[in-house]
């Protein structure tokens, strides 16, 4: 127990040091919360009936429209756009964590197993993440993790996005909108330590928190004709925290292709919410080189990597 917080006080140390050079700049706009996520699915029955049991913990309601199907619980919300081919990354780190009742997270994740979606146990980097979590997909290929919680009050405990391009996210989500640096991972000795274990198959680490490609297997064993080895690596990872949930930026594993440059309002998108007026949001937004787009009291951005997000403000 000593260690483990002697550990959890260093990371806390140096993530401090971190956001100390890592900060919003003066006059950001500002973020009480995350309000949600926005989701592309198939088929919104389908779609609700893979959801409905995962919410059960939670005090909310389905908000139907013809091709929209919305989830609100307290501050937050899940919302679900049907498009016949939904943009999603089943193959990749990006997901949306969501809390359940702890005890409840075992029966559940055999409840969804037992309805054919397959359920995979590991663990992520943030210290709040360490514990084995269920990670699934629903029917759209939408990736889902399960947390254990004492309430599922707010509803999402964090969402983690892919990014090639840190510096240029970090000036959206952290200098502009104001997120506070919460955790870091990747630049410590222990997480190359970590990474050799997860090799060794002793660590069920989610397999976007590693990085083992052919590339990087660079250093040679001059005892065997210069046999390459395989040298596994902590994948970067920056968390940050707008009020109780958390925000994962993950480095990606691999490129993708983005939507059209123009493109500023899209799905799947991360919902902010402010208590600032429209007009003085838009104004700070438009003071920054950061491609954005107004439409009433909304306000939409594009990162360097094209993840959308929206500031719902007043």
């Amino acid at each position: 127990m000593a260690t483990e917080t002697s550990a959890a006080a260093e990371s806390a140390r140096q993530a401090a040091g971190f956001a100390a050079v890592l900060k919003p700049v003066d006059g950001h706009i500002s973020i009480d919360s995350v309000a949600g996520v926005q989701l592309e699915v198939r088929d919104l029955a389908e779609a609700r009936a893979f959801y409905e049991p995962i919410f059960w913990d939670a005090a909310g309601s389905w908000k139907p429209s013809a091709r929209t199907l919305t989830f609100e619980s307290g501050s937050q919300s899940l919302e679900l756009v049907q498009k016949a081919k939904p943009r999603t990354f089943a193959d990749g780190g990006q997901h949306t964590a969501y809390r359940v009742r702890a005890t409840r997270v075992s029966s559940l994740a055999e409840q969804l197993a037992e309805a054919g979606h397959s359920v995979e146990w590991w663990h992520e980097d943030h210290p709040q993440e360490r514990e084995l979590a269920p990670y699934l997909h629903d029917p759209s290929g939408n990736r889902v993790q399960l947390v254990a919680a004492s309430s599922a009050d707010p509803l999402i405990a964090h969402v983690a996005i892919e990014v090639h391009a840190f510096d240029y996210c970090e000036y959206l989500y952290v200098r502009e909108l104001g997120g506070e640096v919460d955790y870091y991972h990747g630049w410590r000795v222990e997480d190359q330590t970590a990474a050799k274990a997860w090799l060794d198959g002793d660590d069920p680490a989610a397999p976007w928190t590693r990085r083992d490609n052919p590339g990087w297997t660079d250093f040679r064993d001059q005892g065997s004709k210069n046999r390459s080895i395989r040298v596994p690596r902590p994948n970067t990872q920056v968390f940050l925290r707008y009020g109780d949930t958390r925000l994962g930026m993950i480095s990606a594993t691999k490129t993708r292709q983005e939507p059209p440059e123009e493109q500023i309002v899209g799905t799947p998108r991360i919902l902010f919410r402010s208590s600032m007026a429209a007009d003085q949001a838009a104004a700070r937004a438009d003071a920054e080189p950061v491609p954005h787009e107004r439409h009433g009291r909304s306000i939409y951005f594009r990162d360097a990597d094209g993840n959308f997000s929206e500031l719902r403000c007043g």
